[in-house]
């Protein structure tokens, strides 16, 4: 399958995205640097393909707006994306081997890697904790040993990069904390009344997890890991309300009383839950990743780790 390529004489601006939402928030603005790669070379999953920032180029949703395009301003001109939503470690073997054969010298150039998630089935489980009336608290045991089970085929993707692109600097990530910590930030409108205080808590003591057997999976495979970094940088901005503050989207739901933007608007739900049942169908692919102020939120991570190498 194409890449997507941006190599047009400057980064594909975050300013390509509409006014309704922010190219990124305070103290996450993406700029350029001095000590910038020669390239950027995304693979991974919709976490680097650019799902939840929308233009989309292709079935893979990629966009020009996606973090790998955006990361160091204007300082890098030569970018290409092979990432591709809901790619597992599989996928992202067909694009080492498309990695390998892109012209250029390597030596340089930074290599950026998100994958695991869908490995784990995070999507498919997140869907089971919203369905009505159902709890997902019993599939915490599975999923931790599906995350147990990642480490030693991801070293030996994170490797197999290296053998793809010696010489090159390659930067894996982990994933934000999809959803607030209950106690700092309990009233989410965009989560509903479907996920549960208990579900929410275990669902950050997945990503966490996830986000440990990367960094474990990195040091072993001798690359540098931006998990810690997209943690902290998305701290407070994780999804609840769909608002500008929020980098994730949370659940775009159709109640009546919903405004564009997915926040609730409006008296609120009544007491009937008819509708609620209405909010697995209405889950949309966005949901959960990262907005364009999400976007420039992984590009200063990565940017981070760069510079601090």
């Amino acid at each position: 399958m194409a890449a997507l390529v941006v190599a047009t004489g400057a980064a594909a601006p975050a300013s390509a995205a509409t006014d309704a939402e922010p190219q990124a928030a305070a103290g996450q603005e993406v700029t350029a640097v001095s000590a910038a790669p020669d390239a950027v070379i995304a693979l991974g999953d919709s976490y680097s393909s650019g799902l939840g920032a929308g233009d989309y180029q292709d079935d893979c949703d990629r966009t020009p707006r996606a973090w790998g395009n955006i990361i160091f301003g204007e300082a890098v001109t030569d970018r290409t994306l092979l990432a591709c939503s809901g790619a597992q470690i599989p996928e992202v073997r067909a694009q080492i081997e498309q990695l390998a054969e892109l012209p250029g010298e390597s030596g340089g150039r930074l290599i950026t890697l998100t994958v695991g998630g869908n490995d784990v089935g995070f999507a498919d489980e997140l869907i089971n904790c919203l369905t009505p009336f159902v709890s997902c608290l019993d599939r915490e045991a599975v999923i931790t040993q599906r995350i147990d089970a990642l480490h030693d085929p991801l070293v030996d993707v994170y490797t197999s990069i290296q053998a793809a692109a010696p010489g090159d600097e390659v930067i894996v990530g982990g994933y934000p904390m999809l959803v607030p910590d209950p106690a700092v930030r309990s009233d989410c409108a965009a989560l509903t009344g479907l996920l549960s205080t208990a579900e929410r808590q275990m669902i950050r003591r997945l990503g966490v997890a996830l986000n440990d057997a990367i960094d474990a999976a990195a040091s072993a495979a001798g690359v540098r890991s931006a998990a810690t970094e997209l943690e902290q940088g998305f701290d407070g901005h994780e999804a609840c309300a769909n608002g500008a503050d929020d980098w994730l989207y949370g659940l775009k739901i159709s109640w009546p009383w919903a405004a564009a933007d997915g926040s609730t608007a409006g008296p609120g739900p009544s007491a009937s839950y008819e509708q609620q049942w209405e909010v697995v169908a209405g889950f949309v692919s966005n949901s959960f990743h990262p907005t364009v102020a999400g976007q420039s939120g992984y590009a200063a991570a990565f940017e981070q780790v760069w510079l601090n190498g």
